[in-house]
This record gives C-alpha cells, structure tokens and sequence, in this order.
C-alpha cells in the first residue's frame, strides 16, 4: 500500500497471529483523492467521522490501482488480514476490487455474516478477531500457506485452486504477480537501478515490468526511480 499511504501519517500493530496481517490506524488529509494500489489481502475497515455514526466497510483484495476520494474529519481503523483467513459467510471473490458496507444495528454493532457484532477498534481489533474466530466466523485454509511456500499438499491440484480462490478471493498467479511487483517497488525505492529490478525480480524484461507495475501500482519504473531521487 505504498503508494495509497504516503500522504497519510498510518499507525500499525502487529501481534503473533494465524489470522492478522496487521491493524492500522489513519486519519483524513487536506486530499480529495488518493490513489489506491493492488493488495491481495481483504481488510474490514472502520471509518469514523468526527460528527455521526461510525462506517464499517468489508474491502476485499485488489487486482488493479483505482482513485478513491478521501472522507474528511475522520479516522480510519483497519484490519488486513492474513492469505488465507477468510470467512465461510462471505464469498471474498465478489468482493474482489469492491467494499461492502455493513449494516448498522445500533451505533456500536453491525450485521455481519449472520449475527452482529460490537464494531472494533485499534486497541482491541486483535480481541475482536479472536472474538470471530472462537464464534467460527473467521476461519483459515493451511493449503493457502502451504501453496506459497510452494509445499506439496495431499490434495489435487483443482482441489487447491478451488481452495486457494475461496480463501483469498484470487487465484494463485494474480497473488504472485501483485506480491511481486511489491517487491519491485522496494527494490526501485531502494536504489536498484531498473535493469538489475528487471532481473531480480524476474521479469522477462523492461516492458514486462512496466506493464506490471502500471497495472498494480498505477506508476512506472522510472517515475518510481525519480521518486526515489
């Protein structure tokens, strides 16, 4: 999310967890709009403006760059979760490059995956997990992990790719390509020249890299190269 969080001052947490990624906190800049880069992890976050009722929106995975406008005189809480943590109740790929709103139950609860619950935020989000975990809610599929490891699974190869899309709304390919053009922003933000980029990264070559990187993070390899001056 690097290019998506620059402009924001963001706040993260992260604690030994099968479930969680990380719990960040943010709050509204002077900016309409940001530009939002590709991310294979689904998130819940909570919006909460200075005046009226908290959002709670579930944002599934991300396979391309989008502009969203910013809310103002807010804060915004969210939960990334881990490959592989996903809820039975929610079907992540229709919510690939979506976010859902929850419904409001009260001004402290929402209506989700079939009963409601207490809306979180950043300093007990790790209990509200563990909350939706004991109640069966969030579940994890070991085989996503065990795919990205690149382990050998006691299953069929059309079993795990069913497995793989229920768990992370994506299928296995479009994770290795947006995590690998991750990996090429760090290299370029690092002072890799875009050549040796090119090959550590394992791209067949200039135009395949800039294709992707266009494609994830909405930026070339040389606007990322000047960036980095």
């Amino acid at each position: 999310m690097e290019w998506a969080t620059r402009i924001f001052s963001v706040e993260s947490r992260t604690e030994p967890s099968e479930f969680v990624e990380r719990i960040w906190r943010t709050w509204s800049v002077p900016e309409e709009n940001m530009l939002s880069v590709a991310l294979p992890h689904w998130q819940i976050v909570v919006v909460k403006p200075a005046n009226g009722r908290p959002m709670t929106v579930v944002r599934g995975p991300e396979t391309t760059t989008s502009v969203t406008g910013i809310p103002q005189d807010a804060e915004f809480i969210g939960i990334e979760f881990k490959l592989g943590a996903f809820m039975p109740a929610v079907a992540l790929d229709a919510l690939v490059n979506v976010g859902r709103e929850l419904d409001a139950v009260s001004a402290s609860k929402v209506a989700f995956a079939g009963r409601s619950w207490e809306i979180p935020n950043f300093d007990n989000a790790f209990d509200f997990v563990e909350h939706l975990v004991r109640e069966g809610a969030l579940v994890r599929d070991p085989v996503v992990q065990q795919t990205m490891l690149r382990k050998p699974v006691a299953v069929t190869e059309r079993s795990v790719q069913r497995r793989f899309l229920r768990a992370t709304g994506l299928t296995y390919g479009t994770v290795r390509q947006i995590e690998r053009a991750e990996r090429t922003v760090e290299l370029l933000s690092a002072g890799v020249s875009i050549l040796d980029t090119v090959d550590i990264a394992g791209y067949s070559d200039q135009a395949h890299m800039t294709r992707s990187l266009q494609r994830f993070v909405g930026r070339t390899p040389g606007q990322l190269a000047v960036r980095t001056r």
